[in-house]
């Protein structure tokens, strides 16, 4: 390619359109001498990415169709500075013109000079919410960064997390499974989120020792941030060091740590050790909340754990709850989801008839297809598979039928043919009882 392509083909729409300097000037939105510099300066001036895309659109054509000459010209041709790199790297983005993007990257890789500002500039697009165009300068981070213990390197790993993270089971678990080793090198603030994102993951893969382990290590960073915070109070003289920004309040991180042990707990059928945490999350006004948001953060985890109070009851065949905890979510919709799947596992584990709560509770279940996040995905999921063996050992063969067929279409939405196999042997072998 020569180096002068892109200013040919300025020049040669210029003649063919039968225009001067003044009048493409004019239609491209640009100073005369400006576009006067571009072309026939000699040394040509440099152009800017703001120039190529107004002239492009004087041109008539699409945005981001110049985009490989300037490539070749301004950066390859010149030594590429970061002043046009970075404004050429984010309209690449907002174009989604990626493959120049990447190609651009192949130019700067092999100066490592220039990897605290890809770093900045892929936070920046990440931000912004161009998440694959982020996608291929992380992805330039890690393999710059891979034999140091960069801070760099984490946080790309975290953020390759954050994108990967889906509806996808399978894919949701490889990528926890490529960023785990760089938990503990992430900032304080990274580092929670980190381990919410992480936690999700494995609820949905049914791994309740790890989602206690993670649960733990949630627990000691807020821990950790709530002594740092009550140091610098106390501290008589202000401390010189950053103050750590979480992304969300610190009730949010203990109360998620708390509940998710309960949780992880609970499954593994240790439910006395579950009722303390389930206690530790009822009341967490020793954190001191400052405002309004602090209080009703609070109080949410207060139903939680009244909630949960009643899952463990029902778990452990107490019908005596049944009607205390079907009021309880009457009053909380946005608990009956999770709360019918409990109920339903319990009925068919200790042999007893919900149809009144069923249909208690039709309307609802006929619309839990707006819940789509994976956690809520994965409740839709055993519903469907409880509740098809329920009607089978209770003779509605059409209604079980109905259910299965949903359990396997949300097993495959979620790809979790795994999970859906173990449970529908367990379906396949329900006894009609006599």
């Amino acid at each position: 390619m020569e180096v002068s392509a892109l200013r040919n083909v300025i020049e040669s729409h210029i003649r063919k359109e039968g225009l001067n300097l003044y009048s493409f000037a004019e239609r491209c939105g640009l100073n005369r001498g400006t576009l006067s510099a571009v072309i026939n300066r000699n040394p040509p001036r440099n152009i800017s990415v703001r120039e190529l895309d107004s002239i492009t659109r004087g041109m008539g054509l699409p945005e981001g169709e110049l985009y490989d000459l300037y490539i070749a010209e301004c950066l390859i041709r010149v030594a590429p500075h970061w002043r046009r790199i970075r404004p050429f790297m984010l309209r690449c983005a907002e174009t989604n013109k990626l493959d120049c993007l990447a190609k651009v990257l192949e130019i700067l890789v092999d100066n490592l000079s220039y990897i605290g500002d890809i770093f900045n500039t892929a936070e920046e697009l990440f931000k912004l919410g161009h998440k694959q165009a982020s996608v291929l300068l992380y992805q330039c981070v890690i393999d710059s960064e891979k034999y140091n213990n960069s801070e760099f390197l984490a946080i790309s790993h975290y953020r390759m997390l954050q994108i990967d993270f889906g509806k996808n089971m399978e894919t949701n678990l490889r990528a926890a499974l490529r960023f785990e080793s760089y938990l503990s090198r992430l900032p304080v603030e990274h580092r929670l989120e980190a381990l919410i994102i992480l936690v999700k993951i494995y609820f949905s893969t049914h791994n309740w020792e790890r989602i206690a382990i993670l649960a733990d290590e949630l627990l000691k960073q807020s821990q950790a941030v709530y002594e740092e915070w009550e140091r610098s109070k106390r501290a008589s003289v202000p401390s010189r060091v950053e103050p750590i920004r979480l992304q969300r309040s610190l009730i949010f991180y203990y109360g998620q740590g708390y509940l998710c042990k309960a949780t992880a707990l609970q499954k593994m059928g240790r439910y006395d050790e579950a009722k303390k945490a389930i206690d530790c999350y009822a009341d967490l006004s020793w954190l001191g909340p400052i405002n309004d948001e602090d209080k009703q953060e609070i109080q949410k985890y207060k139903s939680w754990a009244t909630a949960n109070s009643y899952t463990q009851d029902i778990l452990m065949g107490r019908q005596e709850s049944l009607e205390a905890y079907v009021d309880f979510l009457r009053n909380h919709p946005e608990e009956i989801l999770s709360g019918l799947v409990t109920i339903v596992q319990s009925a068919n584990k200790y042999h007893f008839s919900i149809d009144w709560i069923i249909n208690e509770f039709a309307e609802s279940i006929s619309g839990f297809d707006q819940f789509t996040d994976v956690v809520n995905m994965e409740r839709r999921l055993r519903f469907a598979i409880q509740y098809s063996i329920y009607c089978v050992r209770r003779g509605k063969m059409k209604e079980g039928m109905e259910s299965c067929l949903k359990a396997l279409e949300l097993s495959s939405k979620t790809n979790s043919e795994t999970y859906f196999g173990d449970l529908i042997k367990e379906f396949m072998h329900v006894q009609k009882p006599v």
